[in-house]
């Protein structure tokens, strides 16, 4: 056993003298032993310094594990993790327990220890273990997009989704940070769930402000995709769909504004009606005015008044609907052709909610082909089809009412016994 102790202090030590962004020693590494004849030692993750005093973003993170492994396991699992191992990380031991010394130091060590007891049938220990949290999962696919490892999840990715519903259905975000829509993002990207994929694109486009630069901010001031504690993972897409959706969301609320000034107060010249007319045979003119002195009034104060381009609006879209629902006595109207009279109809806010469900985003063709694939690597595409909620290869076309009709027919139909499902 002395051999092999020796071998895990020398590894950390070599590792933790290079590594070292202090002086101060570090903090031994949590030793797992899978294998006691195995011929690798695996060290996953940055050693902890043990001075209180130095703070700050590696505290946060869980302190390195050395894993006791057979490498022809673990490299089985792909070719990426086989090179990984291999070449150019493996190092000669030059002892008589192990062969290889390697070490991943920018990996998630209690990911990886997850990823290896699938590896070798563990998992799940407990029936906890069949349940994730947020960080766990973003952490798990983070791993599993760099190794191309997204297959090893199959049996247990659709109880996975099921458990992220806590992160986003229901949740407002109105002066929030984004971070969990946007973990949630990566998350559905890298198992390959275009419906909620898709809709964590539109939901931050909604939320996201643009600052001076003309960068994504999330309402609480924070750039999209930073984070201080670690490098944050973005689809390669993902920017790009965002900013473009937000632009079209934006182009969809400037217009409702413009048509409900333009038409239901000054009349259609283009469709031959006249403005509209109370029909309770009230003050025309007084009932009109009122409401236009009140919508300017209201677009002035928040200095968006002329309305500008979607293009230059810097305030996010749900900003922008928030606007009309604390002034509800602005309200949206129904157009009687025949009669050129106006009924009122709810407030103009709840109509705007309402058009945003419709909001339709169409996926670049390479995003679309890519969750698909990956879909059917990690168990998801099969997962629907036995519910009968086969996703067409060609429809990478999605609203938010859609998806939303998508997610509660896949929790419904998860809860009847496979036999029972419909064909």
């Amino acid at each position: 056993m002395a051999p092999f102790v020796n071998n895990i202090l020398q590894l950390a030590h070599h590792y933790s003298s290079k590594s070292s962004d202090c002086s101060h020693p570090r903090a031994a590494p949590k030793v797992e032993v899978f294998d006691p004849h195995g011929d690798m030692l695996l060290l996953v993750g940055k050693q902890r310094c043990t001075n209180r005093s130095c703070d700050g973003a590696h505290t946060k993170q869980p302190n390195a594990i050395c894993f006791h492994i057979n490498s022809a396991i673990i490299a089985g699992a792909s070719p990426a993790f086989g090179f990984v191992l291999y070449s150019p990380s493996a190092v000669a031991a030059g002892g008589d327990s192990v062969d290889w010394n390697v070490k991943l130091p920018d990996d998630d060590p209690q990911a990886m220890q997850t990823i290896i007891n699938i590896l070798y049938g563990h998992y799940p220990i407990t029936l906890s273990d069949e349940h994730i949290n947020l960080e766990q999962l973003l952490h798990l696919t983070i791993l599993a997009d760099k190794y191309d490892l997204v297959h090893l999840f199959s049996e247990w990715s659709a109880q996975w989704v099921l458990d992220m519903e806590c992160h986003w259905v229901g949740r407002k975000f109105v002066g929030q940070s984004t971070e969990d829509l946007e973990s949630l993002l990566w998350i559905f990207w890298v198992l390959g769930h275009e419906p909620l994929y898709t809709y964590m694109i539109l939901q931050i486009a909604f939320h996201s402000e643009l600052d001076a630069a003309g960068k994504l901010t999330d309402p609480a001031g924070q750039l999209c995709f930073t984070n201080e504690f670690h490098e944050f993972p973005v689809p390669p897409c993902a920017p790009i769909e965002i900013g473009h959706s937000r632009i079209e969301i934006l182009k969809m609320i400037r217009k409702d504004m413009k048509e409900t000034l333009e038409e239901h107060l000054h009349g259609n010249q283009n469709k031959s009606w006249l403005r509209c007319r109370r029909m309770d045979g009230e003050n025309d003119w007084a009932w009109r005015r009122s409401i236009l002195i009140a919508f300017v009034e209201m677009l002035e104060a928040e200095g968006i008044w002329p309305v500008p381009s979607a293009y230059t609006l810097t305030a996010s879209p749900k900003n922008l609907v928030e606007i009309f629902r604390i002034n509800p006595s602005i309200p949206s109207f129904v157009h009687h052709y025949d009669g050129r009279c106006c009924d009122p109809d709810r407030t103009f806010w709840e109509r705007i909610e309402k058009l945003l469900r419709e909001v339709r985003f169409t996926l670049p063709v390479l995003s679309a082909g890519r969750l698909r694939e990956q879909a059917a690597k990690s168990g998801l595409a099969s997962y629907f089809e036995s519910m009968g909620l086969r996703i067409n290869s060609n429809k990478g076309n999605w609203n938010v009412k859609e998806i939303l009709e998508f997610q509660k027919a896949v929790t419904e139909i998860g809860c009847v016994p496979a036999e029972q499902r419909p064909q």
